[in-house]
């Protein structure tokens, strides 16, 4: 069995090969399903995508791209790990593992979460290390029970069952009776793709200076991420006396998942807040539920990264997953939301 790597030039992405193996992996328009999501990482400047070619065949992939990152006060480049797939007759031979340590070896500080046991296995074997815990968290809003049950079913049957368990609001309406509305002296404004500009960029820049790692968020990265988003999301300007207190993004309600629970719900996309402002994380969230409840919409949960102190709520894995890393070291605190990466590794 021959096997060769090759890192495909912007060309070749559009190869009759390669066009085979994303076809071969996503069905039959495979490869016109990913094209969009593919120009969107290239549109960073730099995204390096591996291939591992078997006795003359295209057997699999692995990619990164490019991004600027504040990590410990100082700007530098950051690659992200995205796209990772080998078709099953090719998997036991350590191409997985070569790919990824190709890409270990290119890029400066790549990193990718722990989603899979296997993918992170690999990751530390090529030299990645702890770099931040994160917290993947539901937040009930009308379903807790019926959501838990899917997890522990699947686990004592081997099959997720559901059952309707949705009392509209529930966990919303329990949390805000202890909770004093801090934001009825606020203005709110939702702000459309069109509309982000400089004061919206400088704001998020400015405020998460007290954290290790962040990704920067200047006009570019705020247009680039929103905008393959675009129509999707819902952005709120939070602000007194023209003063910005508060950022929000959030999905558009959809069928999502958490873990092997599936739900009908938002996920936060970006939560930023002035660290002058007397605004808790908890303030924000109760205001995106509130948001749907005043439109009739009905959601069963929230999902986000951000630790509140809302009850109940599921973190996966509890405690946290490891961020892993070739930057060197494990960093205190940092801020990684769902705009920030968008990782589909299997």
């Amino acid at each position: 069995m021959e096997v060769t790597y090759k890192f495909l030039t912007a060309k070749e992405i559009h190869s009759p090969e390669y066009i085979e193996l994303q076809n071969r992996i996503h069905g039959k328009n495979g490869y016109a399903s990913r094209l969009n999501r593919i120009e969107h990482y290239a549109a960073m400047g730099d995204f390096r995508v591996i291939v591992a070619i078997i006795n003359g065949r295209m057997v699999g992939q692995s990619a990164a791209y490019k991004v600027k990152a504040i990590i410990e006060g100082r700007e530098q480049v950051f690659f992200w790990g995205c796209d990772t797939f080998l078709l099953p007759e090719s998997r036991g031979y350590g191409v997985g593992k070569h790919m990824q340590n190709e890409l270990h070896k290119a890029c400066p500080n790549f990193s990718s979460a722990w989603y899979s046991p296997i993918n992170g296995i690999i990751k530390r074997k090529c030299g990645s290390i702890d770099f931040l815990d994160l917290k993947f968290t539901y937040y009930p809003v009308s379903n807790f029970c019926g959501f838990m049950w899917q997890l522990v079913s699947a686990k004592l049957f081997k099959k997720r069952q559901t059952v309707k368990a949705h009392v509209p609001f529930l966990y919303y309406n329990l949390n805000k009776l202890f909770h004093k509305n801090k934001l009825k002296g606020y203005e709110v404004v939702e702000i459309h793709y069109s509309e982000l500009g400089e004061e919206i960029a400088e704001f998020m820049v400015n405020s998460l200076k007290g954290y290790d790692f962040y990704i920067k968020r200047d006009l570019d990265f705020l247009r680039w991420a929103y905008g393959y988003k675009e129509g999707q999301y819902h952005m709120l300007l939070i602000k007194q006396n023209d003063k910005i207190h508060s950022v929000v993004a959030f999905s558009k309600i959809h069928n999502a998942t958490h873990v092997i629970a599936r739900f009908n719900g938002v996920s936060i996309l970006d939560l930023v807040i002035s660290p002058d402002s007397e605004l808790t994380t908890k303030d924000i969230l109760l205001y995106v539920i509130q948001f749907h409840k005043e439109r009739n919409e009905k959601i069963e949960g929230v999902i986000t990264f951000e630790q509140m102190n809302y009850f109940p709520k599921f973190i996966y894995p509890n405690p946290s997953v490891p961020l892993l890393s070739t930057y060197g070291k494990k960093l205190p605190k940092g801020y990684v939301s769902f705009i920030d990466q968008d990782m589909d590794q299997l």
